[in-house]
């Protein structure tokens, strides 16, 4: 079962990872101007905000039941929290790695927000493109890349 989930969430940080980049493209499109009259204006790629945060929740669902369910490190520190501090691999899985993907998808979650609040197209966009920024940054760092002392391969197959 191990083993199962962790290819879908190695899978899927492909697919967020394209829904970042495809969310940060269209966040770089200029906005159309909006109707006088209009309640609400369309912005371009407003499919890809859909596309990131489906790609990330998903992301953070196999995470979290790997995290809670099925990982041997972080069994280990729950059962004594103390030693995930000491233990780098601990620590690395369960807190560096579970944190940072949490905050990207809140950084995900605070640009939709802030774009559907805004009072113009142009801040809009620019709400968007700074958020998913942020948030494709949190999420490169997080990656276990397999240059790093806790990397995994790019493709589990």
């Amino acid at each position: 079962m191990y083993a199962n989930v962790l290819l879908i969430h190695n899978w899927l940080r492909w697919f967020t990872l394209v829904a970042c980049i495809g969310g940060i493209v269209y966040a770089m499109k200029p906005a159309p101007a909006a109707a006088p009259d209009a309640d609400g204006f369309e912005l371009p790629g407003k499919r890809w905000d859909s596309y990131l945060m489906l790609a990330v929740d998903l992301q953070m669902l196999t995470g979290l039941i790997l995290y809670f369910g099925l990982s041997d490190f972080t069994k280990v520190a729950m059962e004594n929290p103390g030693m995930a501090w000491q233990e780098p691999s601990v620590r690395y899985w369960s807190i560096l790695h579970a944190g940072a993907m949490f905050a990207s998808l809140l950084t995900v979650r605070v640009a939709r927000v802030l774009a559907l609040h805004a009072p113009t197209p142009d801040l809009a966009q620019k709400r968007r493109l700074i958020w998913f920024i942020i948030s494709t940054i949190v999420i490169l760092t997080a990656i276990p890349w397999p240059f790093l002392s806790n990397g995994r391969p790019l493709f589990r197959f």
